[in-house]
């Protein structure tokens, strides 16, 4: 079993169990209880702005509607982004309904400014566009981000589940780690990911297997998991020998694996 000191807990969208997802109150949160590590999206608006929301469109996380890649900047910036959440009852954020009335989309270089040497940053390519990569590049590049030294450590590496916008990324970014982001670990995804000088490769938590990380292992290759649901999807990723995951909720992941 992986020890649970070394087994990376990222705050998915942020602190997303407890604030709205991908928008500062999520990210404050997880670092206000230790969780530097956060993972986030990223995509394009009409204009060509990368700013960072899951969804391909506006409508179940902001007070707009239609495709992201459809909404210029300025439209994104008149949405409110935290209206629609409501946090648990036993919440560590803000309690009551609306009580995240005022939070908006974040652009990239507004989160690379805030966090800056503060979080080791888990930055997915969300969408397909060709530019993307290459924009995320260069505002990485102005605003001096790097690959982190530990998982402990500020930096920013990079995940995607679109193959292409991976060799796009390795191309951009050759001195950044690479994920590749899938359901389970194969010996075709893994030799593919290596063979254009990736380092990681991302399965489902609840499906991962011992022999998958093994086998990962064997080609080189960093696993951490996504999509936790559950308390068994934790557990299982942990037991298989995933160096980490993703998850919504990390203060109750750590008390989980602590205990």
């Amino acid at each position: 079993m992986q020890s649970a000191t070394l087994f990376t807990l990222i705050a998915h969208r942020g602190f997303s169990s407890d604030a709205p997802e991908n928008t500062y109150d999520a990210f404050d949160l997880a670092v206000e209880h230790g969780f530097n590590n956060i993972e986030t999206d990223v995509q394009l608006t009409s204009d060509g702005t990368p700013v960072l929301i899951h969804d391909e469109t506006l409508d179940r996380t902001t007070t707009g509607s239609g495709p992201v890649a459809a909404a210029s900047l300025a439209y994104l910036n008149s949405l409110d982004a935290g209206i629609w959440f409501e946090g648990p009852a036993e919440t560590v954020g803000r309690k009551g309904p609306a009580a995240y009335g005022d939070s908006f989309v974040p652009t990239l270089e507004e989160f690379l400014q805030r966090y800056e040497g503060n979080v080791n940053l888990h930055l997915e390519l969300k969408s397909g566009e060709p530019e993307l990569a290459e924009k995320v590049a260069a505002l990485l590049d102005e605003y001096g981000w790097k690959r982190p030294a530990s998982p402990s450590e500020p930096g920013v590496s990079i995940s995607s589940f679109h193959f292409e916008q991976l060799e796009r990324s390795r191309e951009a970014m050759p001195h950044l780690d690479h994920g590749y982001l899938l359901r389970e670990i194969t010996v075709q995804a893994c030799e593919r990911i290596a063979g254009i000088g990736g380092t990681g490769i991302y399965p489902l938590a609840g499906d991962v297997t011992t022999e998958q990380v093994e086998l990962a292992q064997e080609h080189g290759l960093w696993v951490r998991t996504w999509g936790v649901r559950s308390e068994s999807d934790l557990l299982n990723a942990h037991v298989a020998g995933a160096a980490g995951t993703t998850v919504d909720w990390p203060l109750r992941a750590q008390k989980l694996l602590e205990s």
